[in-house]
């Protein structure tokens, strides 16, 4: 141990205590509870880079530094959200009542059946060709290579449209309760979660199934602590499971400790040390790329022909004795592009991340009794939480992708207009 370490870890674990009283207010207004885009941030924040960092740091396994930048991205994106509190408080916005979908009333936003299963045949399309070429990834020789067709923007638009479309199917068993709409959204949710892990992707699966929870919960209902253990272990086993399939040689003879050491390394370890080889690496020897890892193309016609992409290109320092012909990918995440091109000046992108996380979540609680709005919003809300593993680029094309699902799949795109101009004009 190292007192330095002992020391960024006490500092983090205090940011992240100070993070949550900076937010609070901005959740209790809109009454959003744990879904409120920055409450779900901050939790998946919390477990994919404060736990590793702090336990890596004050082990003298990590440089002290990815904590304390850690520590100040927290406390930089719940100013962001107070401040955006703060003046929608000034203006004297009305605190939105709660709200849920009860059973019988009106559809403020219904969908569109038709277009939400051609969206999500279009995102079925989209990766058929790579599957057809390797077969389902879970069920072929190389699962780890057979995933490489799903890499890419090939694979963006199923990760809207299929949570999206289970979530229809879900919130018209909850408007309309019957056994066979009950049967028909436990099918398809069951079918989704079985597909996505058929591809071997433990994100797909992952996203898929916060995004029903936080629609169930944003549509008012409430999950009993038993439902949430059970469905905790089920998510661990299938994760590990998954980690085990995709490289049998080196699980063969210990299957169960290796699913729980790639578990632990792939959740909570290693995007602290992708943030600790980057911070290694940058600026002592290579100089911030100032913006360039989201505008690559930008790199030649100002000189910099080194700009490379982030996460392939600090796998190996991460993984130094893994097969040099392997081309791994190790997500820096937001975090991570912020110090890579601006050094702890990044820490003002997340200030403004937290503003746009505060006028969501205000713009959530005008809207979240519709099926379009609320699919949309759930969708949204696990794809801002996942910067953890998402750049700024990566967000920016989903979020393209659910506005555009939105307005193609549901109605009552004018009133969802007029919502928005008054949350952007600090009127809500």
């Amino acid at each position: 141990m190292s007192g330095s370490g002992i020391l960024a870890a006490i500092g983090l674990v205090l940011a992240l205590v100070a993070t949550a009283a900076l937010i609070r207010p901005a959740v209790q207004r809109s009454g959003l509870g744990i879904v409120h885009p920055a409450a779900a941030w901050l939790a998946l924040h919390a477990v994919f880079f404060g736990i590793g960092a702090a336990v890596l740091a004050t082990a003298g396994a990590i440089d002290p530094a990815p904590a304390w930048y850690v520590a100040g991205a927290a406390v930089a994106t719940g100013l962001g959200v107070l401040g955006g509190d703060r003046l929608a408080r000034r203006r004297m916005a009305p605190t939105p009542a709660a709200a849920s979908v009860v059973e019988g009333a009106a559809d403020p936003a219904p969908v569109r059946p038709a277009v939400v299963i051609a969206l999500l045949g279009l995102g079925l399309a989209a990766v058929a060709p790579g599957l057809l070429v390797t077969g389902l990834p879970l069920l072929a020789d190389d699962p780890t290579g057979a995933r490489t067709s799903l890499a890419g923007l090939m694979v963006q638009p199923l990760r809207v449209a299929l949570p999206a479309a289970v979530i229809v199917a879900m919130v018209a068993a909850l408007r309309r309760p019957s056994r066979r709409r009950a049967a028909i959204a436990l099918t398809a949710l069951g079918l989704a979660i079985a597909f996505t892990l058929l591809l071997a992707s433990r994100y797909l699966a992952a996203e898929l199934v916060l995004a029903v929870g936080v629609a169930w919960l944003l549509a008012g209902r409430r999950l009993d602590w038993r439902v949430l253990a059970g469905l905790g272990l089920a998510a661990l086993f299938a994760f590990g499971a998954v980690q085990v399939i995709r490289a049998p040689e080196r699980a063969s003879g210990r299957e169960l400790a290796f699913a729980l050491e790639r578990t632990v390394s792939r959740v909570v370890l290693v995007q602290p040390r992708t943030l600790d080889a980057l911070m290694d690496e940058i600026p002592d020897h290579t100089p911030y790329f100032a913006g360039l890892t989201w505008l690559r193309r930008v790199g030649p016609l100002v000189g910099r022909d080194d700009v490379p992409n982030l996460g392939y290109w600090i796998y190996p320092s991460i993984f130094p004795d893994q097969d040099p012909g392997v081309r791994g990918y190790a997500a820096p995440g937001l975090i991570g592009e912020a110090w890579a091109n601006l050094g702890l000046a990044g820490l003002a992108l997340f200030a403004a991340f937290g503003l746009l996380l505060e006028r969501l979540g205000a713009l959530l609680a005008l809207r979240r009794t519709g099926t379009a709005d609320l699919a949309a919003a759930a969708v949204l809300v696990v794809v801002l939480a996942r910067s953890h593993a998402l750049g700024l680029n990566g967000m920016l094309v989903l979020a393209a992708l659910v506005v555009a699902w939105r307005l193609l799949a549901g109605a009552g795109a004018r009133e969802l207009l007029r919502d928005v101009g008054s949350v952007v004009g600090w009127r809500a």
